[in-house]
């Protein structure tokens, strides 16, 4: 009994002195500054095992106590053991504030310069490559010979780089003379003069135009080799002069009165004592506003005033019996000298109305005609105009009524073995039309029109009853509808291909004649280029027509189809320097526009352009 006792004191107080151990130990592990927190960590854990082995240790003892007790032990009360050394750990552990204070700082301001020299670096202008300034000159001359002794002539020189004043002139020559054979004397020539400038300002521009044309022709449509006229006899000579002036507003400001002038004066003359002069003045303003709250609209007005004073002089025949007797109207006979003017006078209001995407031209064309007929007429205008597909297919058609008075040198352009005494009579239009535009993009255009046209008055070519070879044109009027649809076709990418396509289809039904002279049911014209390395460009130009009807001597005629295949090729030898060759009429064809009046059937020339 003693002997445990002592036992359990002794394991007290050891337990007692480890406790102690343990304090002192963990006070100084708290008040140890330097250590760092996974020192802390081991060192517990360490304190934790060798307590478990002094449990372990404590647990072995006992059991040997046990084993080695051989009396047998009666407690009569119950025990209650002492500890005398037993004391109370009161001690807190210590935490120390890791904050420290900034210290302060003292510092003073040298105020000091430091020289610095600072180079910017030059920064060299972009270029685009393919895109340099080229060398633009102010002339060019373009000279050629072509079979049938053929010779063409063109200058040309103009100011285009000036801003605010530009100007040009030029020169043209271009005649044959080479005659068809089992024909009469069949050249030609015609020479061409022209001047233009204009001036621009900040708000407008005023340009004028001075031009002078002189052509040369032969009624050759008859065997000369027995009759022996005199070649002087059947020869056409035209001299037209004219003079042309505008003033127009530049329309930079939308809103404002925008407004244009022009005036105008032609005189041709012929060598028979034709003569027919000229005057034409237009006017025209219009103002944009908002009506409605929607887009902007636009009202104008037009006024035109055209006059045409037509003389001959048939006196002048008494020295060519071949036109005296057989040519010029019988009235012109019995009174040599005459004249006759026409004169049209227009006021044409208009209306421009656009709603959202839907776009309407309407006007109202008020016409006075004065000299031989007297005559008022009302021609009214509406075309509609908006998109199908938007920036694709577009829709354009509507109505449109006019009245025209076709001047003596268009026709004589046009047909250049028309007889100098002409009675010019005007001519009323109205055209109903649809047409459907498509830019599928900016390389590919498809344009379709189909329409109807009514004519009053409408003239047609044909054979002059009083020529006494049948190889002078004079013109009929007849009442007409014709029907007509043509389509345009074009493809370009530039400086490399362009192909461009025309084809028109239509027909005539007249009042009194049997059918339409001179009118192709069918026509087409192809225009193909094809550049090589800006170099070598190649043009091809086919022309296609049906066989026209004409009456001669009284009796149908049907003329045979027109087929005029055409190719250019130039050569570029550089910017100033080019070569070319000039093919017409590869299908050795000896066609006829008009009847009794054939063409050469293959005409062929070469030629240089320089520029300077």
């Amino acid at each position: 009994m003693k002997s445990l006792l002592m036992k359990t004191t002794v394991i007290i107080i050891q337990f007692q002195r480890l406790t102690k151990l343990n304090n002192i130990t963990l006070n100084t592990i708290l008040n140890m500054k330097t250590i760092n927190r996974i020192q802390l960590f081991l060192f517990l854990s360490l304190i934790s095992f060798n307590l478990m082995a002094q449990e372990i240790v404590t647990d072995t003892a006992k059991r040997d106590i046990r084993q080695n007790l051989t009396e047998n032990v009666i407690i009569s009360t119950q025990f209650d053991p002492v500890v005398n050394e037993a004391m109370k750990i009161s001690d807190n552990p210590s935490i120390f504030d890791t904050s420290f204070a900034t210290p302060n700082f003292q510092y003073q301001i040298m105020n000091n310069v430091f020289p610095t020299k600072y180079e910017v670096e030059e920064i060299k202008p972009a270029m685009v490559r393919g895109e340099p300034i080229s060398m633009l000159y102010n002339g060019n001359v373009r000279a050629g010979i072509g079979t049938y002794l053929t010779p063409y002539f063109e200058a040309i020189y103009s100011e285009t780089r000036n801003k605010s004043l530009l100007y040009s002139i030029g020169a043209r020559h271009y005649s044959s003379h080479w005659s068809i054979d089992d024909y009469a004397k069949n050249h030609f020539a015609n020479n061409d003069i022209n001047i233009y400038g204009k001036k621009i300002w900040n708000k407008f521009f005023v340009d004028a135009k001075a031009y002078y044309n002189n052509s040369i022709n032969y009624y050759y449509g008859f065997n000369n080799d027995s009759l022996n006229i005199d070649n002087s006899d059947f020869r056409s000579v035209w001299h037209n002069v004219g003079f042309k002036t505008n003033y127009e507003s530049l329309f930079r400001n939308q809103d404002a009165l925008n407004h244009k002038l022009s005036f105008s004066v032609e005189d041709i003359s012929g060598k028979w004592g034709t003569n027919e002069l000229k005057f034409q003045f237009d006017a025209q303003a219009s103002k944009r506003f908002e009506l409605f709250d929607q887009d902007k609209q636009l009202l104008g007005l037009i006024f035109s005033y055209l006059h045409y004073f037509n003389n001959f002089d048939a006196s002048i025949l008494t020295n060519a019996p071949y036109f005296s007797t057989k040519v010029i109207p019988l009235d012109l006979i019995a009174n040599p000298s005459q004249s006759y003017n026409t004169g049209l006078v227009s006021v044409k209001p208009y209306f421009d109305f656009k709603v959202d995407k839907f776009q309407l031209h309407t006007a109202i064309d008020f016409v006075a005609e004065m000299g031989q007929n007297k005559d008022f007429y009302i021609y009214p205008t509406a075309i509609v105009y908006f998109p199908i597909i938007p920036k694709k297919i577009y829709f354009d058609g509507g109505l449109i009524g006019n009245i025209e008075r076709v001047s003596l040198n268009t026709l004589r352009i046009e047909n250049p073995y028309i007889s100098p005494y002409l009675n010019i009579k005007t001519t009323s239009n109205y055209k109903l039309f649809a047409k459907l535009n498509s830019t599928f993009s900016n390389k590919l255009g498809i344009n379709v029109e189909a329409g109807m046209q009514n004519f009053t008055n409408r003239h047609f070519y044909i054979h002059d009853s009083l020529a006494q070879y049948n190889n002078i044109f004079n013109l009929t009027y007849d009442d007409a509808i014709r029907y007509y649809i043509k389509a345009h076709f074009e493809y370009n990418i530039i400086k490399v291909f362009a192909l461009s396509l025309d084809a028109e289809l239509q027909s005539f039904k007249t009042d009194k004649l049997a059918f339409a002279y001179y009118e192709p049911t069918f026509s087409t014209s192809l225009s193909l280029q094809y550049i090589i390395s800006n170099k070598l460009i190649f043009d091809f130009i086919p022309v296609f027509k049906t066989g026209m009807k004409a009456i001669y001597l009284g009796q149908e005629k049907t003329l045979d189809p027109i087929i005029d295949i055409n190719m250019n090729v130039e050569y570029k030898y550089n910017d100033q320097l080019s070569f070319f060759v000039k093919l017409n009429n590869l299908a050795f064809q000896r066609y006829q526009e008009y009847y009794n009046f054939p063409s050469q059937k293959f005409m062929g020339m070469i030629g240089a352009s320089f520029s300077f």
